[in-house]
């Protein structure tokens, strides 16, 4: 099963998360069928006991309000970093019976830069051009 086939990316990059702040990502999934999200996480200044406090998955029918998180699709404490490493989290989602509007919310232990990478696939209507796959340029073999 090719589950990338008609695949769009939606990508948001956060310089600087503070251990109190969130890093969210809204991604529209309109369309499609299948979603992974990698969560990266920038190299840690110093050990934390975990990469991230808050790492989940939310959903609603409206865009920017009404989220709820998805049972299953979080991460409570995830595995401690070392200084001078980063880490990274991914959430493989179907999303046949869920609702519209995802959202990726991420709390670091430690003062980071955060990049959420959506690459939602199987799309109703396939994307070939740089423009409908939410990239800067596509080249294709």
């Amino acid at each position: 099963m090719n589950h990338h086939s008609g695949a769009k990316s939606a990508v948001k990059i956060t310089t600087s998360v503070a251990s109190n702040a969130t890093h969210s990502h809204e991604i529209d999934t309109a369309g499609f069928k299948y979603l992974a999200v990698d969560v990266i996480f920038s190299a840690f200044t110093a050990a934390t006991a975990s990469y991230a406090s808050v790492l989940k998955v939310q959903e609603s029918d409206t865009s920017g309000s009404g989220q709820a998180d998805i049972s299953g699709l979080s991460i409570t404490a995830g595995a401690g970093a070392t200084s001078g490493t980063g880490a990274l989290a991914r959430f493989n989602v179907d999303l046949r019976g869920r609702k519209r509007y995802l959202t990726v919310v991420a709390t670091p232990g430690n003062t980071v830069a955060i990049a959420t990478d959506a690459r939602l696939a199987k799309a109703d209507v396939h994307s070939y051009d740089a423009t409908t796959t939410g990239a800067n340029d596509v080249k294709s073999l």
